[in-house]
């Protein structure tokens, strides 16, 4: 059985990590098999949303500590993440970075250490009433990875995100809420569906301006202004040339809804 597994619903990719007995932690095959999927979802027209889940009672529980060896890796690969600048975490934050496609964490359950590094840097996060955060890095004596110290300060401040990092507490859905790390919670039982009727909606958006959009996101959280300008008016001239706004127009134009569909 694999660790993750894809589905296609319509133009959404549902990715789920599939370590239910390990509450979804990056051990066995559950990272490369991540990867590979984000590539496919960046590399695939036909997809323009993601959607990820884990199964059972867990999102991910970060690092399989029972997986690793005393040197903190499993023995094959340790010389590999010993050279490496980012270490295979670090390829997997990038690619989510880098996927162009929204991306949705739909958290059913426990994100720590790792698990919530990476649900850190999709763009949004719905959460079940039974999701739980926590840092915890400080509690097994680690420094924080999977960019959770470049992406928590951003989602809540750098007072708050250091009162996180120092303490290690668990915060629950509802804090997670007022302290900005998620977006919405839901019941549990309406969580895959609620992240998948988001997805589709965003979807069903005009896909080149979305692409666009999301990059200049991405692009502000280490832009200065002027950059951020000219990268904005650039992008803004190639949706002006292309066939997206043309149809946009002419759907206003003629009083009927758009159909980005064909593009």
């Amino acid at each position: 059985m694999p660790d993750c597994l894809v589905e296609r619903h319509g133009p959404v990719m549902l990715i789920t990590f599939n370590r239910p007995e390990r509450m979804n932690a990056m051990g066995g095959t559950l990272l490369p098999e991540f990867l590979a999927a984000l590539t496919e979802a960046r590399r695939d027209d036909r997809v323009r949303a993601v959607v990820v889940t884990g199964a059972g009672r867990a999102w991910c529980a970060g690092a399989d500590l029972q997986a690793m060896g005393s040197s903190g890796a499993p023995e094959h690969e340790r010389r590999f993440n010993a050279v490496d600048d980012i270490g295979e975490v670090g390829r997997i934050v990038l690619a989510i970075d880098s996927c162009d496609k929204p991306l949705i964490a739909a958290v059913n359950g426990v994100a720590v250490g790792g698990g919530f590094g990476l649900c850190s840097a999709f763009d949004l996060r719905i959460a079940s009433e039974e999701a739980r955060f926590g840092t915890i890095f400080i509690k097994r004596a680690l420094a924080p990875d999977c960019g959770l110290s470049y992406y928590l300060p951003r989602l809540v401040g750098p007072e708050r995100a250091a009162e996180l990092f120092y303490s290690g507490r668990m915060v629950d859905a509802r804090e997670a809420l007022e302290l900005g790390i998620v977006s919405r919670v839901v019941p549990h039982d309406q969580l895959l569906e609620t992240a998948l009727a988001t997805a589709r909606e965003y979807a069903a958006q005009p896909p080149a301006a979305l692409t666009y959009t999301r990059r200049a996101i991405r692009r502000s959280l280490s832009s200065t202004l002027p950059d951020q300008l000219a990268f904005e008016w650039a992008q803004q001239k190639a949706c002006l040339q292309g066939p997206e706004f043309r149809e946009g127009v002419q759907a206003f134009l003629e009083k009927r809804e758009p159909d980005y569909a064909k593009f």
